[in-house]
């Protein structure tokens, strides 16, 4: 008997161990035990990261702005958000500690408050970006059902409900590890996309309609922010980064999974678009999503529900970041205690008002690539630039081998804050003149 009851004790420190990692150290609670993900399951989830509909939204920025002025913005843009990233793992990988997240390197170099304010953004910013996906849902089922532009009206809650239907029970998963077969999935149907627009700008490039008026769109310079938003919108992945760094089996292999998985999107992100302007760039005067660009045919309209349903795949990578934070706040926390009855109840609900909200907000935005574009320039340049310099600084500031020069930090400061705050002037502009 004695054997039995040490047993069962054990078990219960073990359970209650668990409850505290969850909820005072501020591990994700998934109610099972936690899922550590292979290089390879992670490196899967973070390219869905990456391509998503930022490189939607990116060939009619290049257009915008000229493609020899942006693709001098995107290379510099893009190199500066992926050291950004390296300084924060830099501040990881030194405090060495199990489940080291954003907002937990906050803490550790500017306290309590910097943990709030960073998950306050952190929050914000995930939200926006599962808003961004839920405008390009109604957009998609707007063009594929009525082939028109989506704009705010009676006929799009139909689409809206639609969308809905697809992307509420997927927001309901836990685990980042979790996501490695969906992922593989997901990029699978959006290779397809991308492969068919590649091989679809070929053959306008080569019967040559609009190629000489494209390749010569080189510089607006009055366009650049739009170049930056999009750019900090599609390559602003730290919270997601940080998210599966901390399910990895070995979060010391991340650093080198980041470089690989981020120069291989480098080189997509700027072939595809680069293709897409010269190809079909004075298409997108009158559409901003890159995939509606297609001639209408059945073929087209089944490589745009196979990219669609892969970034269907790519809603819950964005939204359980947030989700993770929102249910540590002391309330919530209490409220799904899953101790208490009905807990899991609880937390569906919660969850799925939280996809209402997030619906309507995307309901009443029509212009996908402008909200993309002050997403970035507000989330992107507080959460990919801005933070990780600070937190950088402050932490390696007594240690000379750690510690980069003031041209470094101040310069990749002013690029971020002055990037961030021109597209978002340039955004408002926009959107207040239509």
């Amino acid at each position: 008997m004695s054997q039995v009851y040490e047993i069962v004790n054990n078990q219960n420190q073990e359970q209650k161990q668990d409850f505290d990692q969850v909820y005072m150290h501020e591990k994700p609670y998934t109610g099972k035990a936690p899922v550590k993900g292979t290089y390879k399951d992670s490196a899967m989830t973070l390219i869905k990261g990456y391509v998503g509909s930022g490189i939607l939204a990116m060939p009619f920025s290049f257009y915008v702005g000229g493609w020899l002025l942006a693709i001098f913005i995107f290379l510099i843009s893009a190199y500066m958000l992926m050291l950004c990233v390296h300084y924060l793992i830099e501040v990881a990988n030194a405090e060495n500690k199990e489940n080291q997240g954003l907002t937990e390197v906050a803490e550790v170099t500017y306290g309590e408050k910097g943990k709030q304010v960073t998950k306050v953004v952190l929050i914000a910013y995930q939200l926006g970006k599962a808003v961004a996906y839920l405008i390009f849902f109604i957009s998609f089922f707007a063009h594929i059902f009525s082939n028109a532009d989506s704009q705010s009206g009676a006929g799009n809650w139909i689409y809206l409900i639609m969308a809905f239907c697809i992307v509420l029970p997927l927001s309901f998963i836990d685990n980042m590890a979790r996501f490695a077969k969906l992922s593989l999935f997901a990029n699978t149907l959006i290779l397809i996309g991308l492969v068919y627009i590649t091989f679809y700008n070929f053959y306008q490039i080569l019967e040559g309609e609009g190629i000489r008026e494209n390749v010569m769109n080189l510089a607006h310079f009055e366009q650049f922010p739009m170049i930056i938003g999009v750019t900090a919108y599609g390559f602003g992945v730290l919270p997601l980064a940080f998210a599966i760094r901390v399910t990895m089996s070995e979060p010391s292999q991340f650093k080198n999974l980041f470089n690989v998985v981020s120069y291989f999107n480098l080189g997509l992100f700027l072939g595809f678009t680069l293709l897409s302007v010269w190809g079909m760039g004075s298409r997108m005067e009158s559409q901003q999503i890159i995939l509606f660009c297609l001639d209408n045919n059945p073929l087209s309209y089944v490589i745009q529900v196979c990219y669609a349903f892969g970034l269907i795949c790519s809603y819950p990578l964005q939204v359980l970041p947030a989700f993770q934070q929102i249910e540590r706040i002391e309330k919530l926390k209490n409220y799904i205690n899953p101790e208490l009855k009905y807990s899991s109840f609880r937390r569906l609900a919660i969850r799925s008002f939280i996809n209402l909200i997030l619906g309507l907000i995307g309901y009443s935005i029509p212009k996908f690539a402008y909200f993309v574009n002050i997403l970035g320039a507000i989330g992107g340049a507080s959460l990919n630039f801005l933070f990780p310099i600070l937190i950088h600084k402050k932490y390696f500031e007594k240690d000379e081998t750690k510690r980069k020069s003031k041209f470094t930090y101040y310069g990749i400061l002013s690029f971020g804050i002055c990037g961030g705050l021109c597209s978002f002037i340039y955004t408002i502009v926009k959107l207040t003149s239509h």
